[in-house]
């Protein structure tokens, strides 16, 4: 059985890399699943690493970039899934009743007319201490592009806008005192949401250091 050297495997990373596979757990992944189909040529063909390699990539590049977005597309279903999951254990329901309950007592003492503003201005907010966990723990643990953590980015992004766009909406509707009941679930619920994002960033970030503690910066 014929097994590639570091220097081998090296190669096909770097190159995987170069060809835009810039996610550190998907291009290890697509390394291993090379590296080996490589070793299973070169065993059967009788043939040197290099000529096998180049003529794999003729044949089989295309496929390689199709499954990166495959991959990548899996990390967003990924992370919808656990915050679904999230959503409904008995410790987030218990939060978003407090949060609730909060808002509902604060939009009382406040009047209508200033409503739109506090509104607009509570997703931007929210957004502040995702930014600092998400960049502080980026930073602070040195840790690679890994597709599960920048696309938490992405999803946060989405929800954001329509955090903003629902805010708003619901500053311009509510008339009346009776109505502030609806302001305060949906900043109940906006703010359970970005506080389930950031829960999932910091067990994803967690999972990751511990399953590719040899990967460097």
């Amino acid at each position: 059985m014929i097994n590639l050297d570091k220097e081998n495997i090296q190669f096909i990373e770097n190159y995987l890399e170069n060809s835009n596979i810039f996610y550190a757990d998907i291009r290890m992944e697509m390394t291993d699943h090379v590296a080996s189909e490589i070793e299973h040529l070169m065993e059967l063909e009788g043939t040197e690493f290099y000529g096998t390699f180049k003529s794999y990539m003729v044949n089989n590049k295309a496929v390689l970039l199709e499954n990166n977005k495959k991959f990548i597309k899996g990390a967003d279903k990924s992370i919808l899934k656990r915050l679904w999951i999230e959503l409904f254990k008995l410790p987030t329901l218990l939060v978003f009743g407090l949060i609730f309950f909060t808002c509902s007592k604060w939009l009382a003492t406040i009047d209508v007319e200033n409503l739109r503003h506090y509104m607009s201005l509570f997703p931007v907010l929210l957004i502040v201490p995702f930014c600092i966990v998400y960049v502080f723990t980026i930073k602070f643990f040195k840790i690679p592009r890994f597709s599960g953590i920048e696309r938490l980015a992405f999803v946060y992004m989405i929800c954001f806008q329509l955090f903003h766009f629902v805010s708003s909406f619901a500053g311009l509707y509510v008339q009346s005192k009776s109505n502030f009941y609806i302001a305060a679930l949906i900043m109940a619920t906006i703010a359970i949401l970005s506080l389930l994002i950031i829960k999932i960033t910091l067990k994803i970030i967690n999972q990751y250091r511990s399953d590719y503690k040899h990967i460097k910066s």
